[in-house]
């Protein structure tokens, strides 16, 4: 990220964010050919470091730290754009997902994977909420994959990411910390409710896997953000896109590829585009998958941005990824010849 001030009748500045960038390696199978992406990263500057994970370097991109102790609080930003509510309350994500059994563990699907409709969504809360209104919980089903749980008090615990427990066994990352234990039992007793929901009844029914646990994170209230350089944000990623509203940026969907979003911008100003679509094939290790959309942004996005910035039409470029390092590219930069290109495991 650039300072603040550019000048906008100089040419643009454009980092991508792009979580999911080394990996899943193909282990088995040779891996994709990407040469222009690995002559950018050996010639590209390597800028100041970022948190590692996806959440924790959108929080530090829009200025906010992670907190010392306790969850970067995802679901009081993500509420922002789910639910349009700017609040000072305290809420946790409690997001509906399908826990399978294999041998003594507990492995996680998340609800990319299990097709839920809003009016499922709302049946399943409501059966919840049958049992635990009257003690002062709140649970709200904003979107049918984004839930937010508001409980009677803050409870003192630490708790993981979704996103890094999908297709793991569950039980290294249940919450922790002082009221880590409590937050047990009300699983517990949260998955005891779904198992018998007439909702999941329907679910199975048809062929569908049944809801049947939350996923506990990203609990707290909403951080203070300092100013952000950003001219414009290009993205159809919730936390991203709920930053952006916070820090009053301008926001746009993720154009198709460079040459779109070149048509669609201007000059000048400092552009993030948050390039999210190999992300899910890391979560659930697909490396086929991976490989593809790796083809794919190579000649869609990395191949033209690298020519771009060596012809000066645009001032600099940057890739962010989610293992803390971002990889600055000037005309300079890529004028590097003599630093010989390494494959993509080299970086990883």
């Amino acid at each position: 990220m650039v300072a603040p001030g550019a000048d906008k009748n100089s040419p643009a500045s454009l980092s991508l964010l792009i979580p999911g960038l080394f990996g899943p390696l193909p282990a088995s199978e040779p891996s994709p050919a990407l040469p222009t992406l690995e002559t950018w990263l050996a010639r590209a500057e390597l800028g100041a470091g970022l948190a590692r994970g996806f959440e924790p370097a959108l929080f530090q991109l829009f200025g906010s730290e992670a907190p010392a102790e306790g969850d970067i609080p995802v679901a009081a930003v993500t509420r922002v754009l789910d639910m349009g509510v700017i609040d000072n309350g305290w809420w946790l994500r409690a997001d509906p997902v399908h826990l399978h059994p294999e041998r003594d563990r507990l492995v996680l699907t998340d609800s990319q994977m299990l097709d839920v409709t809003q009016d499922e969504a709302n049946g399943l809360v409501a059966e919840i909420m049958e049992h635990y209104k009257a003690d002062g919980w709140l649970l709200k089903a904003a979107r049918p994959g984004r839930w937010y749980l508001k409980p009677p008090r803050a409870p003192k615990m630490t708790t993981t990411s979704l996103p890094e427990v999908i297709g793991r066994d569950i039980h290294p990352y249940l919450p922790q910390g002082k009221d880590g234990k409590a937050w047990h039992t009300v699983l517990n007793e949260m998955q005891i409710l779904l198992h018998t929901a007439k909702v999941n009844e329907e679910r199975e029914r048809h062929g569908k896997l049944p809801i049947n646990s939350l996923w506990f994170w990203g609990g707290g209230r909403l951080p203070k953000l300092k100013p952000v350089a950003w001219t414009q944000l290009w993205s159809e990623e919730p936390l991203s896109l709920a930053f952006a509203r916070l820090a009053q940026v301008p926001s746009q969907a993720q154009p198709a590829d460079f040459d779109a979003w070149r048509r669609q911008t201007g000059r000048g100003g400092e552009h993030l585009i948050v390039l999210d679509g190999l992300r899910v094939t890391q979560q659930y290790a697909d490396e086929s998958a991976w490989a593809a959309a790796m083809t794919q942004l190579e000649h869609q996005w990395i191949a033209p941005l690298f020519a771009a910035v060596r012809t000066g039409a645009l001032a600099q470029a940057s890739l962010i990824t989610d293992n803390g390092r971002q990889y600055r590219l000037t005309r300079r930069h890529a004028r590097r010849w003599w630093r010989w290109r390494r494959p993509l495991a080299a970086y990883a």
